[in-house]
């Protein structure tokens, strides 16, 4: 019936037409990504290599890292917070298995929490938390940095957690600013 009121004369013929429904290729459909949860002396999954010892710095915490297949084969990324003072996280550039090893922090970063770091950008094919969860996402997690640090330090790390680690100074040379160099020969 019409808004007058009058019978509409709508024929429906048999048709084998079916609505249209986008469904993406596999390798563009988001999956939900479990993180293989790795921390101090708990063992990596089969099959995946074990970064841990070689992924660590002076005045950061290896959070964790992942692979990501991509048109030039795998790449690995690593996420870290700092491990003195004001919580910074940072991610790696992505790099191949044979470069990982040298990772540094690139850039800032959130995304240790689901290993994407731009929206739309395809999950990885795994993700190592070696950090405990609430380090990553929660803002009171300083008090847990102490706990973990001992841990590394048990299972036998030597990397100096109390350095105050900023990216800035890292891309300028190494531990010391330009300035505090000039500050301390002159």
């Amino acid at each position: 019936m019409d808004s007058n009121g009058r019978i509409s004369n709508i024929i429906p013929f048999p048709t084998t037409y079916q609505p249209f429904r986008y469904s993406p290729p596999a390798s563009q459909r988001s999956r939900v990504l479990t993180p293989f949860l790795a921390a101090p002396g708990k063992p990596i999954p089969p099959g995946i290599p074990d970064f841990r010892p070689l992924l660590q710095r002076d005045g950061l915490i290896l959070l964790a890292w992942d692979k990501r297949e991509t048109e030039m084969g795998g790449r690995y990324t690593a996420y870290w917070v700092t491990s003195a003072g004001v919580p910074r996280y940072y991610a790696s550039k992505h790099l191949s298995l044979e470069d990982f090893s040298s990772a540094r922090p690139d850039h800032k970063s959130y995304a240790a929490e689901d290993g994407i770091e731009f929206y739309g950008q395809d999950a990885p094919s795994y993700i190592v938390h070696v950090a405990p969860e609430l380090m990553m996402s929660n803002p009171r997690h300083k008090e847990l940095r102490p706990v973990h640090i001992k841990a590394l330090r048990k299972m036998g790390s030597r990397v100096d957690f109390n350095y105050q680690y900023l990216l800035k100074n890292d891309k300028n040379g190494g531990h010391a600013s330009k300035k505090t160099a000039i500050k301390k020969t002159g």
